[in-house]
């Protein structure tokens, strides 16, 4: 089942489950369970009709599990627990304060008491092996107790006090653990539409249906990130788009962009929104039927323009359908087409561009423009829970494949090409500084990954603790740069056999033959540590690994069985070293 970006609005309560029914039974047998674990001190069963739903529409089948009523500890240690014998992939905090803390709301009182039991929590989820912890914030009342009144302490202040705590701590210990922000939806849905009094002193179940579908959707966007279906490539058009207006027409001062007046400041609100996605690592991209040269103006001269050429990782502004362009710019970056977003102000090149490349995400400008600032940050389609520093320079990275592609073009052969390149690969155990663009490559990777394993830094850091298994990192260069940390190889150690678990690397490194030097160097070292007798790993097919299919075969690996698209090879160790590619140095640590 495809994946639908953004999530469409959920049918009606009773559609609801009907609709989730039928989704279930057409979702394929084998697609995994994904296990969602609920640590709480409130009813939360309401949220799984939503969560259900959004899950299923993204092709993935969930299974809930609650914890008790405020038995928190022993949920999360007990082996006889519920929560324990599910091993949930995520487990979700949902705590109210009035039963974390009795004196809660009591004249005088502080939240010394409730975060002192919150970091008791905490330290135990902690010692945990689940692998991703969502925690929630706590609700900032509704209601001043002390009316007009500016008092040296109020209940808002003091919850707010508390949620800075949570939000400290989830920073600090990213991206294990992530946000559940229960106040900001809280607050952006309204008391009306989020709060359910009665039911609050019926049955512990403080949530209207709008918020728990909030809060569902808020955790499939973590799923997502996880699962490596983030979008990764933002496209823009430009005119009414970028700017108000046609810069063919209107020319540089006549476009409507600044920083004060309606309409301009309406997209410049909007390129803000563009920087801070760059900043997180997303590609910007301009595809535009327009003159280059025009385009290219504004972002250089324009004062008020805060895109500039500096921040594009590619573009095509040209007067061919966007359909064709769009193509070429996921060939140019090596990125599949359901990475992009396009943002058009047209509905007819819009509804073109999702009858020719259905997986390209589309967004409009909205008709009430005043809306558009919030476009790209609403739906959570880049959402990422680590940011590297591969992401903070990414945009430069792909610039300088520019210059790679022009030397490309004067070598007759693809050989002599790679030669010319001076090609150096770093080829190390992972280092603790290495360790989240480990766990974040796990979680992005798509195209080159031999068997599509996600793991977050909690896993990552368990392999590297344990004296059978062994987590290596490939970093490169070449006389135009670096290309960063772009390959992970994890093996584990089972008797007298070292088994490849994951083998990958980002898009940019490939047609290299980096992959070559990376995996035979990891292997003489493994073989020389652990006096291994054989080889084993494994092909998992994914919508996106095709091109991987046959790598192990052309390494030698003998194929022993395929069930279903999955295939099983094995290797003796005993088997003469076979030769790296002759054009790439090879550092060792």
């Amino acid at each position: 089942m495809a994946s639908t970006f953004p999530m469409d609005p959920p049918p009606a309560l009773s559609d609801l489950i009907s609709t989730g029914d039928t989704m279930y039974a057409a979702l394929s047998s084998t697609v995994p369970e994904y296990r969602f674990g609920f640590l709480r001190n409130i009813t939360l069963e309401g949220i799984e009709p939503y969560l259900r739903y959004h899950m299923l529409a993204i092709g993935m089948r969930p299974t809930l599990v609650f914890g008790g009523y405020g038995s928190l500890r022993q949920d999360l240690v007990s082996p006889d627990s519920a929560l324990v014998k599910c091993s949930p992939n995520i487990l979700v905090t949902a705590f109210m304060l009035d039963e974390l803390d009795s004196s809660y709301g009591l004249p005088g009182w502080d939240a010394s008491r409730s975060q002192e039991e919150l970091s008791a929590i905490f330290a135990v989820l902690m010692a945990t092996d689940v692998p991703t912890i969502a925690l929630n914030t706590f609700i900032v009342p509704f209601y001043s107790e002390t009316g007009a009144l500016i008092a040296a302490l109020d209940v808002a202040s003091q919850v707010a006090r508390l949620n800075d705590f949570v939000r400290n701590f989830v920073r600090e210990h990213s991206p294990r653990f992530c946000l559940m922000d229960w106040d900001r939806l809280a607050h952006r849905i309204g008391e009306a539409g989020a709060m359910d009094y009665r039911y609050w002193y019926i049955s512990k179940a403080p949530f209207k249906r709008p918020f728990l579908d909030a809060l569902a959707r808020e955790l499939v966007k973590v799923v997502l990130t996880l699962n490596g279906r983030g979008k990764k490539c933002l496209v823009l058009d430009c005119d009414n788009t970028l700017w108000g207006g046609v810069i063919g027409e209107d020319g540089i001062e006549g476009i409507q962009l600044d920083g004060h007046d309606y309409p301009g400041r309406v997209y410049y609100d909007f390129q803000k929104n563009v920087l801070q996605l760059a900043e997180r690592g997303v590609l910007i991209a301009l595809c535009s039927k327009n003159n280059e040269q025009d385009v290219l103006e504004v972002l250089d001269n324009h004062p008020w323009s805060l895109l500039k050429r500096t921040h594009l990782s590619a573009f095509r502004i040209n007067w061919n359908d966007k359909a064709a362009n769009l193509a070429g710019l996921a060939k140019e970056l090596n990125l599949g087409l359901d990475a992009f977003v396009f943002v058009d102000d047209n509905p007819r090149e819009l509804e073109l561009l999702r009858q020719v490349l259905p997986q390209v995400t589309t967004l409009q400008v909205p008709d009430r423009l005043y809306e558009y600032p919030a476009l790209l940050l609403r739906d959570g389609l880049f959402d990422t829970l680590i940011i590297s520093q591969e992401d903070r320079i990414r945009a430069s990275l792909y610039q300088t494949e520019t210059q790679r592609r022009t030397e490309r073009n004067q070598h007759a052969n693809l050989e002599d090409y790679l030669s010319s390149l001076g090609q150096v690969a770093a080829i190390h155990t992972a280092t603790d500084g290495e360790a989240r663009r480990v766990a974040q490559l796990t979680q992005k990777t798509n195209q080159f990954n031999l068997t599509t394993r996600r793991y977050s830094d909690h896993e990552i850091a368990n392999f590297r603790a344990s004296p059978d298994a062994r987590v290596y990192t490939l970093s490169a260069r070449d006389r135009f740069g670096s290309l960063g940390l772009t390959g992970v190889f994890i093996a584990q150690r089972r008797q007298d056999t070292a088994v490849v678990d994951s083998l990958l690397m980002s898009c940019r490194a490939l047609g290299r033959q980096l992959e070559f030097a990376f995996v035979l160097e990891c292997m003489r070292h493994i073989v020389a540590d652990w006096q291994v007798q054989a080889w084993e790993a494994e092909y998992l097919p994914s919508a996106k690994n095709n091109q991987v299919a046959d790598f192990w075969g052309g390494l030698g690996f003998m194929l022993l069985e395929e069930v279903k698209g999955d295939r099983r090879y094995r290797l003796p160790a005993s088997m003469p070293e076979m030769a790296s590619p002759f054009f790439i140095h090879v550092e060792r640590e």
